[in-house]
C-alpha cells in the first residue's frame, strides 16, 4: 500500500498513479484511504478530488504551456 503526501507541487505522475485503497495525507493533517477520485479538467489547470472516509483532499494543477 503506498503513503503519499499530497500537495500541489506534486508531479502530476505521481497523483494519476494513485488508486482506490492508497493511504493519503495532506498539509491540514487530514488522511485516509482513498475511497473515490475525481479528476476535472480546465483549460488552465487540473483538479484532482481524492474522498477518504474522514472527508476530501483536493488538489489543483496547473497546466504546462508550450
Amino acid at each position: 500500500m503506498t503513503h503519499v503526501f499530497v500537495h500541489d507541487k506534486l508531479p502530476t505522475s505521481t497523483l494519476l498513479e494513485l488508486k482506490l485503497g492508497d493511504l493519503i495525507h495532506n498539509d491540514q493533517d487530514l488522511s485516509g484511504t482513498i475511497e473515490k477520485i475525481e479528476i476535472s479538467e480546465t483549460d488552465e489547470f487540473l483538479m484532482f478530488r481524492f474522498i477518504l472516509p474522514g472527508g476530501e483532499i483536493e488538489v489543483r494543477k496547473l497546466k504546462q504551456v508550450c
